[in-house]
């Protein structure tokens, strides 16, 4: 993978040596007299998120896992074009990376996963765009079926539609208490993706 601009947060697994005089917010203190403070390192590759969608890997002991984040709260986390676009992105990116090992595809949107397609885009859309739209989602679908390492969703909330899809996709999926899944396209008599 190339050398991407990289927004680096407190991260890791770490230990710094700092004298008992110094004041660090809940150090641990050691007989020795030494304090060590505990700091975890976070990757966020901005230039590869999109608005809807963030790219984390962890490091140090959290080493090898990547994670997408879905983050778009006003929508439900519907999947429209830019965020297709976004997870397209992510998953090409993580399918070059040697150095990833899961991949966990998790909402930052309380109470929902993702509610799946955004309708109201899709109404503004031709026919032919929504055609290239759902042969897109198929697609980028398939690519998390097809990836070479375990992926996991991690439903919190509804995943309803195209979204319970992409957990579907996935290898792995965990759910919360509160998790809801459902295809409602059924009721309509589509046939789910």
């Amino acid at each position: 993978m190339g050398t991407f601009p990289a927004l680096t947060r407190s991260l890791g697994h770490y230990c710094i040596k700092k004298s008992r005089s110094f004041y660090f917010p809940n150090p641990h203190v050691y007989s020795n007299g030494h304090q060590y403070q505990t700091h975890r390192t976070l990757l966020i590759l901005d230039s590869l998120s999109s608005e809807s969608v963030r790219l984390r890997r962890l490091s140090d002991s959290d080493s090898g896992i990547v994670e997408v984040n879905l983050d778009r709260p006003a929508a439900k986390n519907s999947i429209g074009k830019e965020m297709l676009r976004g997870l397209r992105n992510a998953f090409e990116t993580i399918e070059s990376d040697v150095s990833a090992q899961v991949v966990l595809i998790c909402s930052s949107v309380p109470k929902v996963f993702c509610a799946g397609a955004d309708l109201k885009e899709r109404k503004t859309m031709t026919p032919s765009e929504v055609q290239d739209f759902v042969n897109s989602l198929r697609s980028t679908f398939s690519l998390i079926e097809a990836f070479n390492v375990p992926t996991v969703a991690v439903i919190e909330g509804a995943a309803l539609g195209g979204g319970l899809e992409m957990a579907l996709s996935c290898d792995l999926r965990i759910c919360g208490e509160d998790a809801v899944l459902g295809l409602p396209e059924t009721g309509l008599a589509i046939i789910p993706g």
